[in-house]
């Protein structure tokens, strides 16, 4: 399957034909979020998003790892400024100016890492923080963000987590 819209292109590829039965099962999943290949996704589902200035759509992705959204942010994205919250995570297409950055080599180039504030608010608000990494790649960013769902008892995700899958990325 392949979608494409606005630059972005999302398809799932099995994983090569040659590769062992134990591997199969234990990786069988790629999903492509432009020029960025994310493997060992056991779950995907394109979700539109509510700011079509950045993105026409963010992919959800589920890994051994936890819950990430990955999204190709378009080039006059104006950034999230305001604390985000109830199902969308945000958008950076540079960190927020108050954050506090870490950089991490990957396979397909630097990445910057840094903690963004969330919130789930009904009649009452939880608070968590997001782990959000943002990879230029052949002048394209991607934002791969280690959401939280503080309102389930999920207000903070592992950075280190966020690495290993980040050391996992592969150019197309």
């Amino acid at each position: 399957m392949m979608l494409a819209g606005c630059g972005m292109t999302y398809s799932r590829l099995e994983v090569p034909a040659e590769t062992s039965a134990s591997a199969r099962n234990s990786a069988a999943t790629y999903v492509q979020v432009g020029p960025v290949v994310i493997p060992h996704v056991t779950q995907a589902a394109e979700k539109l998003s509510p700011n079509v200035d950045c993105a026409s759509a963010v992919q959800r992705l589920t890994t051994s790892l936890g819950d990430y959204a990955a999204v190709v942010l378009h080039h006059d994205c104006p950034a999230t400024t305001d604390t985000p919250q109830n199902g969308d995570h945000g958008f950076y297409p540079k960190p927020p100016p108050t954050a506090k950055t870490e950089q991490v080599e990957t396979p397909v180039g630097t990445a910057t890492l840094f903690t963004n504030q969330y919130s789930e608010c009904t009649s009452s608000c939880y608070i968590g923080g997001d782990e959000v990494a943002l990879v230029t790649v052949d002048g394209t960013v991607v934002q791969i963000t280690a959401v939280t769902s503080p309102a389930s008892g999920t207000t903070s995700r592992s950075r280190a987590d966020l690495v290993q899958l980040l050391q996992s990325l592969r150019h197309v």
